[in-house]
């Protein structure tokens, strides 16, 4: 194996908990432990790949409707109360991107990568601008190419979006590795254009998917400077 390419929204960087738990205490006047979105998140994986099996040419912007309903509905908040909070949270996400939050190590992480001689770049369902979002969080110079869905024109899971970032390391992509975090999106569409599919893991829930799981990205880096350093 040569190259690992990584998704992006839920993997090298993740939903600010904290504001949409200020949005639901401002607008419903309740309090939600930051650390219950961890497994809640599960459900909103889960009611995103339900979405899916049954809307397949469905926008990723209507996934993580599904995704965000589900993953609030596990913390209390759903019908009339999730509709309350959209606004808010919508609002939110104007003012600073949602997916803010880069766990502690995962820059090094990509730079380790790098360092130890693997190919590391993304592949991303986003808005033509996830690029932007990489600089300001500080890992767009850690990764050797950005390939954005809203740029190119094709969304995972479809194996075209990952045979144009094949082409572009210039490694086959029977020697690539994909982590990503949705089953349905990163897993099934990795597999499908001969890339190794990693689904990240972090609760340890998934065992049962029939692929190589990672409780998290610095984990799983960590892993493959290993490899190199033993070869």
């Amino acid at each position: 194996m040569r190259a690992v390419f990584f998704d992006v929204g839920g993997t090298l960087v993740h939903v600010d908990h904290a504001r949409i738990a200020q949005v639901i205490e401002r607008e419903l006047g309740r309090t939600v432990a930051v650390e219950a979105f961890v497994a809640a998140e599960y459900a909103g994986r889960a009611a995103q790949e339900a979405f899916i099996a049954t809307n397949p040419s469905s926008s990723d912007a209507r996934r993580w409707d599904a995704n965000f309903r589900g993953m609030l509905a596990a913390v209390g908040v759903a019908g009339a109360d999730f509709e309350r909070c959209v606004p808010g949270i919508l609002a939110s996400h104007r003012e600073r991107h949602l997916w803010s939050v880069v766990k502690p190590g995962t820059g090094e992480a990509l730079d380790a990568l790098i360092a130890a001689g693997w190919f590391v770049g993304c592949v991303s369902n986003a808005d033509g601008m996830v690029d932007q979002l990489l600089a300001g969080l500080g890992l767009l110079d850690r990764l050797q190419f950005v390939i954005d869905s809203g740029a190119v024109g094709i969304e995972k899971p479809d194996p075209r979006i990952f045979a144009l970032a094949v082409a572009k390391a210039g490694i086959p992509a029977a020697e690539t590795y994909y982590v990503g975090d949705i089953h349905a999106i990163d897993v099934i569409g990795a597999r499908a254009a001969g890339l190794s599919p990693v689904l990240l893991d972090p609760l340890g829930r998934y065992g049962d998917l029939g692929c190589r799981t990672t409780p998290d990205v610095v984990t799983f880096a960590r892993e493959l400077v290993s490899l190199r350093d033993a070869a």
